[in-house]
């Protein structure tokens, strides 16, 4: 999801712009070809509608919410909506405070690329910080089991210790 491009222009439609995510295909679409896509499949596949907020893709949280477990996401709020970030989102150069007597109410940041986060309960700044950490966990969990299961088999006298 967080590596599809949208908002370029539909191949079927051209005057129609990518801004639909089919959660089961993977793939974008525009809103022309949304209909199309939904009759092939029974049940309709799971779309969400993807929307531009300060130069980046957001998402509705409670249209994600169904299909994905945001919680530790940072939201911002926007046309009455909580909206999450897809994508990394470039970190701002923040003005060094010389005096140390100076204390930030804010040490929360992203675990993942270390942006700065309002909420103080968020964990992650968009999707792909969520998803990058849950990788990156389920990789290092499978090679310590490879390495458990090749020890046992090299040495099966190991699992007696």
């Amino acid at each position: 999801m967080y590596n599809t491009v949208y908002f370029e222009a539909c191949t079927t439609h051209r005057l129609e712009k990518k801004d639909q995510f089919c959660i089961d295909c993977c793939i974008s679409l525009c809103s022309n070809c949304l209909p199309i896509h939904n009759h092939r499949f029974n049940p309709p596949h799971k779309i969400v509608k993807i929307r531009r907020y300060v130069y980046c893709e957001v998402i509705k949280r409670q249209d994600l919410s169904k299909h994905f477990n945001c919680s530790g996401i940072q939201a911002y709020q926007t046309n009455k909506s909580k909206v999450i970030f897809l994508k990394q989102r470039t970190q701002q150069q923040q003005p060094q405070q010389h005096n140390n007597n100076i204390s930030s109410n804010n040490n929360n940041s992203c675990i993942i690329c270390q942006r700065s986060l309002p909420e103080p309960l968020s964990l992650y700044c968009s999707i792909a910080c969520k998803v990058d950490q849950f990788l990156s966990f389920f990789l290092s969990l499978f090679f310590f089991l490879y390495k458990q299961a090749y020890m046992v088999r090299t040495n099966p006298s190991f699992c007696l210790n």
